[in-house]
């Protein structure tokens, strides 16, 4: 069989090549990277993003998204290339006095679903669970799923939203921040419930669920996936769970240990994808960066002390949530949803305290402050990966040995591939990098995520640091990674 394959790599420079790279390791033996011809997973769904509904209303009078702001919002998604986008909506907003109004809003929806038809972007749809269970009264609110089963109905059926391709119902189930507060019994009949009304429209077999949806932070939670695919495999489409990893237990390793418990429990012929992914400061060792953290969003007017990541504005993470998504991928997880679009979605504790997550404010212009709407260096990064991993790929099995500061991504797809190295340290590394497959690959492009190296063009366009390459692969590549990058050399256009 023909070996196929993609590479990320953060920080990478290819000496072979005439490439620019980092300053050389001092003394070390290199670090080893070997791209294996063994296939990791089958057709990868996609990477992308959540993304929606505005709130618009921040306390200062309801807000209106512009012509210009929305035609903005789908160029910068379309160098982007999102292949899996998440939304949610509270079906509760489209009830009044017991009277269903699915128009309601209908614009706030229409532009996000109008996108995703147009451009063959698989959507996960689902409602956040407000009212749909109690569980303190251990009850379901049939009616409100009812209603929910419409709304879908009037999207689907209704206005051809074929890009809808599986639902989440309550997210994070298991929480005791959501409306089933950890109990899956409950929600369990909430399935039931909503599996019952999507028959009444010919939704069944059109609309799998996405599940469990759970929030995870060590291995045993996976008990919940294991669940599912025991006791409701048909009606689950994609399996997924939300993760918002420490720095720390990313960039050591250990996050591909948590999340490998996951996929385990994932029955065979079916898939697992990432269906939230941001990074949080919550263990000892990165307490000065939630320190740091909260002193940022403590001094911004508009961003949520409770519920933001201010390290958006900086490269690094980018080059973190590389890293996370590397280990995603390598694990068998088949597409990775970032948390997320804009900062303009929502808000907490305050009408106008945003939850800070996004690569920009598309409301920066209007009234949040001109600099919050220019792009931020993450979406550089995540670019690269939507790109670099369409719909289809395979993810090849790498080795990676000498140093845990570097991670590797393999990828291929009918003759098409890229590859890349993520660098999380602060020093520049060494890396010799072979593979199975050892024919030059030609006509390549490499993109260089690091600090100073971004070569940008116009409001959000990414120009390649170098065209027309030719990796000489018989002979294997010493390649030099600047400290804390992601580089990515790819023939995808």
């Amino acid at each position: 069989m023909k070996r196929l394959f993609i590479v990320l790599i953060s920080g990478l420079s290819l000496c072979n090549a005439g490439c620019r790279g980092g300053q050389p390791s001092s003394g070390a033996a290199p670090t080893t990277v070997y791209i294996s011809g063994e296939v990791v997973s089958e057709g990868y769904i996609g990477n992308g993003v959540q993304w929606d509904p505005y709130q618009l209303d921040y306390g200062h009078g309801r807000m209106e998204l512009s012509a210009a702001d929305r035609q903005k919002t789908y160029d910068r998604l379309d160098f982007m290339r999102p292949r899996l986008i998440r939304v949610m909506v509270n079906t509760s907003s489209f009830v009044r006095d017991g009277e269903f109004f699915p128009e309601n809003d209908f614009d706030q929806i229409s532009w996000i679903l109008d996108y995703c038809q147009s451009r063959d972007v698989t959507v996960i749809f689902g409602d956040w669970g407000g009212g749909i269970v109690d569980a303190r009264a251990k009850t379901v609110n049939h009616e409100l799923i009812a209603f929910a089963a419409r709304y879908v109905d009037f999207l689907v059926n209704g206005n051809g939203y074929t890009c809808i391709k599986h639902y989440n119902l309550i997210n994070e189930p298991n929480g005791n921040w959501s409306s089933a507060d950890g109990d899956y019994p409950l929600w369990a009949r909430a399935i039931r419930s909503l599996r019952a009304e999507f028959a009444k429209y010919g939704l069944e077999d059109k609309l799998p669920l996405a599940a469990p949806d759970v929030a995870i932070w060590t291995p045993t939670e996976a008990w919940w996936v294991d669940s599912c695919a025991t006791y409701m495999a048909p009606a689950v489409g994609v399996y997924d769970i939300h993760t918002y990893p420490a720095k720390s237990t990313v960039n050591s390793g250990e996050y591909a240990d948590i999340i490998s418990a996951y996929k385990a429990n994932v029955p065979a012929g079916k898939k697992i994808v990432m269906g939230e992914i941001g990074l949080k400061f919550v263990t000892r060792e990165d307490s000065l960066l939630n320190r740091e953290n909260i002193r940022r969003a403590r001094a911004k007017p508009y961003a949520s002390v409770e519920d933001s990541q201010m390290f958006v504005y900086d490269h690094i993470y980018g080059v973190d949530m590389a890293d996370a998504l590397f280990q995603t991928a390598n694990s068998g997880f088949s597409g990775s949803v970032v948390w997320r679009l804009d900062d303009a979605m929502s808000t907490k504790e305050a009408r106008d305290k945003l939850k800070v997550w996004g690569f920009w404010n598309i409301l920066g212009d209007e009234f949040f402050g001109a600099e919050e709407e220019i792009v931020r260096p993450w979406y550089y990064a995540w670019s690269l990966m939507c790109r670099s991993m369409p719909p289809g790929s395979r993810i090849m099995r790498t080795e990676v040995s000498g140093s845990a500061s570097v991670k590797a991504l393999a990828v291929g797809k009918e003759g098409n591939r890229a590859f890349a190295l993520v660098n999380v340290s602060k020093e520049p590394q060494t890396v010799s990098v072979t593979r199975d497959d050892a024919s030059d690959w030609l006509h390549v492009e490499k993109y260089i995520y690091a600090e100073g190296e971004l070569i940008k063009e116009g409001d959000h366009n990414l120009l390649p640091n170098a065209k027309e390459l030719r990796l000489k692969m018989k002979k294997g590549i010493t390649v030099e990674l600047p400290a804390e990058s992601l580089v990515v050399y790819t023939d995808f256009r």
